[in-house]
């Protein structure tokens, strides 16, 4: 699941304060009291009301929705708008959940009928999320990095080769190597998921299981002869 603007109103506060790394140290009815996530209390003070989607922290007596929280958590000087700081952090949790949940699954090989390999990087970019780049120089289209908290414009792809570079971070390579950016995970397997599920989206991709092939059978034993 990749959120977006529009889904921010609709997620549970208690969603955001995991992926913020915070954990409920108490439970009373639909109340649920963190420590809170933009100080260093010795205590915990924040309540979330999980029916009203709500917190109240009784340190500083203020009460507001997930963007309030977002705003006094975010460090101004990486963000400026608590939107794009709550996408990070709940389109990062998301993608761990989805990659805990692809280790955990049984061992059978999956197949993916798709040529990773010769995939447009600008089909890529379009999968997740930018149809058009925002500037372009002959050959090189100029993308936000969709790997940067800021996404900033500092992706630049060589259609000719189908490379990427980031002008600011000096990454640079394949799908594979932005598909690492997007995930931190060095596992083909995983990234070969992440890469089809992501393509899935403007593009019919199959993920099945690969056939087991049936159990060899032994040939017979021939019989022992009796002596005569």
């Amino acid at each position: 699941m990749r959120y977006t603007k529009n889904d921010i109103k609709n997620i549970p506060l208690t969603e955001f304060m995991t992926a913020l790394g915070e954990k409920p140290v108490k439970s009373f009815g639909d109340m649920k009291l963190y420590y809170a996530p933009q100080r260093d209390d010795p205590e915990p003070m924040l309540v979330v009301d999980t029916k009203t989607n709500r917190w109240y922290d009784h340190a500083t007596d203020q009460s507001g929705d997930i963007i309030d929280l977002a705003a006094l958590k975010m460090n101004p000087n990486l963000y400026t708008d608590p939107h794009d700081f709550i996408l990070k952090y709940m389109n990062e949790y998301e993608q761990g959940k989805e990659l805990s949940a692809m280790a955990h699954q049984p061992l059978e090989p999956k197949v993916v009928t798709l040529d990773i390999r010769k995939i447009k990087l600008t089909d890529f970019m379009k999968a997740l999320g930018q149809e058009h780049p925002v500037a372009a120089d002959d050959n090189l289209r100029i993308y936000k990095a969709p790997y940067d908290p800021k996404g900033e414009p500092t992706m630049v792809i060589n259609i000719e080769t189908n490379l990427w570079r980031d002008t600011k971070s000096g990454a640079y390579g394949s799908i594979y190597d932005l598909a690492y950016e997007m995930t931190g995970s060095a596992n083909m397997r995983e990234l070969n998921l992440y890469i089809a599920g992501e393509m899935s989206n403007i593009q019919k991709v199959s993920i099945r299981q690969e056939p087991k092939e049936p159990p060899k059978q032994e040939a017979d034993k021939p019989k022992r002869k009796m002596r005569l």
